[in-house]
């Protein structure tokens, strides 16, 4: 199985601290076919061909990032080429990339009718490799920080896909809880071939220090936590 380089149109959209924008709160139906590939999710990762949905985020944002560079693929569904997918639609679309860079199946196969699709009986035999990198333990043997320790966010907005929310990037939290020791999503999500165990931890923000001269005075005292991997954060000199 092949690496994943990041690709040029998987785009980080930044967030706007300005924007007032009325939130969308009406309850939507779950779709049979959203249902079902959410089926295919689990299906694959109890099978052993996916270690988690990090491979299927990472294809879901590109996704996200076609439409807005303007590139998208002549085979691109007609009907989804002059909007944006919605959720279901863009995991569809996520599931049938990572089968393609899997070897699941090619490009051509996905544009036939399943009766058009000819299969030998050999083939229906053989199974794709399944994705177990190699693991590097040793570069961080363990937390390298504890419960009540002043971090800050690194600012950086690495290329790929990252699992820190582009609002808290360089902003400054306390350590609330160690959560455990597991692979970097992000090298998971490109299939990286060795991939490294990385601490996780709980991280406390102050409404204030994140929304700065946005923050409503009603919630100045006010705190939000996030999950964030060791490698985005640092001590604060």
């Amino acid at each position: 199985m092949r690496e994943i380089p990041p690709k040029d149109y998987h785009l980080h959209i930044p967030h706007d601290a300005e924007d007032d924008s009325a939130i969308e709160q009406t309850e939507k139906d779950i779709a049979f076919f959203e249902k079902q590939i959410i089926s295919i999710h689990h299906i694959m990762i109890s099978k052993g061909y996916l270690p988690s949905l990090d491979a299927i985020r990472r294809a879901a944002e590109e996704v996200d990032g076609l439409f807005n560079a303007g590139q998208l693929p002549a085979d691109f569904p007609k009907f989804l080429q002059g909007r944006l997918p919605e959720y279901g639609e863009r995991r569809v679309l996520a599931v049938e990339e990572v089968f393609r860079e899997m070897d699941f199946v090619n490009a051509e196969a996905l544009q036939k009718a399943p009766e058009e699709i000819e299969t030998s009986p050999s083939e229906r035999d053989v199974l794709s490799p399944v994705y177990t990198p190699e693991v590097d333990a040793a570069t961080y043997p363990g937390p390298s920080y504890v419960v009540g320790d002043r971090v800050q966010v690194a600012a950086e907005v690495k290329p790929g896909h990252i699992r820190v929310p582009a609002y808290l990037l360089g902003k400054p939290g306390k350590i609330s809880q160690f959560q455990g020791m597991f692979l970097n999503p992000e090298e998971v999500a490109h299939f990286r071939r060795t991939v490294v165990r990385l601490p996780l931890y709980l991280v406390e923000f102050d409404f204030v220090d994140v929304w700065e001269d946005a923050c409503p005075e009603r919630c100045i005292y006010d705190k939000l936590r996030a999950e964030i991997y060791e490698p985005w954060l640092f001590q604060p000199s």
